[in-house]
């Protein structure tokens, strides 16, 4: 029997997120790299996340009644500052150093939803202190401190003092889903992760969907949403 759209698409990153946390257990234990981050580091979980529509409409269908009244509340609000400010290069670093907490965050600082939790958040790990990943954290470093911090970082980091490979693998994992949608779904929206879910809430939204690739550009355009260095793209 042919599986419906939204099975198929499920499955595919079901698989995506079990390939990719089997490449990086695979790539830690080879190079017996041990990584700060644990339960209640929540330090990273302050930036943006990107993701695409099917891993939106994935997190989505497991969230708690609770948690995803939240996370359109916030996604509601973000969208309208993507919309302002989706043509402002540095828009991502601002937010970030905001300190604004992601949605799915509990108080105690662990991840509501971390068995599901996008692609993007798979692949940020690092093996030095996990404080280095609070926000503004590096930009403050100066003198002696960040001569010491600079003098911690080897071939295997970067961006900064991120383990390089989990982050490509994770960015490489995406792509391959996207195109996977893409041939399924005819398309994709790549865009802000509680943006998403919020817009996935709205009818028409929804409609737009169904009607195709073009209808879900000119929606997003209606709603300034559209293109620009950090708005939401559909391909």
């Amino acid at each position: 029997m042919k599986k419906d759209l939204t099975t198929y698409l499920s499955e595919a990153v079901q698989s995506a997120h079990d390939q990719l946390e089997r490449r990086i257990a695979a790539y830690l234990a080879g190079k017996e790299l041990g990584i700060s981050c644990r339960k209640g580091c929540a330090f990273c979980c302050h930036a943006l996340v990107t993701l695409s529509l099917a891993e939106a409409e994935y997190l989505r269908g497991h969230l708690s009644p609770k948690g995803l009244e939240h996370v359109q509340d916030v996604g509601q609000k973000r969208l309208q500052r993507i919309a302002r400010e989706k043509n402002t290069p540095d828009f991502p670093t601002r937010y970030f150093l905001e300190a604004h907490p992601c949605p799915l965050l509990t108080q105690d600082g662990a991840c509501s939803a971390y068995a599901h939790r996008p692609l993007a958040c798979r692949g940020v790990l690092t093996d030095l202190q996990a404080r280095y990943c609070s926000p503004g954290a590096i930009p403050a470093l100066k003198g002696t401190q960040r001569k010491a911090y600079l003098g911690q970082l080897e071939p295997h980091h970067g961006p900064e003092h991120y383990l390089k490979i989990p982050w490509r693998a994770s960015e490489q994992a995406a792509r391959r889903l996207w195109r996977r949608e893409q041939g399924a779904r005819g398309f994709t929206v790549i865009g802000e992760l509680a943006s998403m879910i919020y817009l996935l809430g709205q009818a028409d939204f929804r409609k737009a969907l169904s009607g195709g690739q073009k209808a879900v550009r000119d929606y997003l355009r209606s709603q300034g949403l559209l293109g620009g260095e950090w708005g939401f793209w559909v391909g």
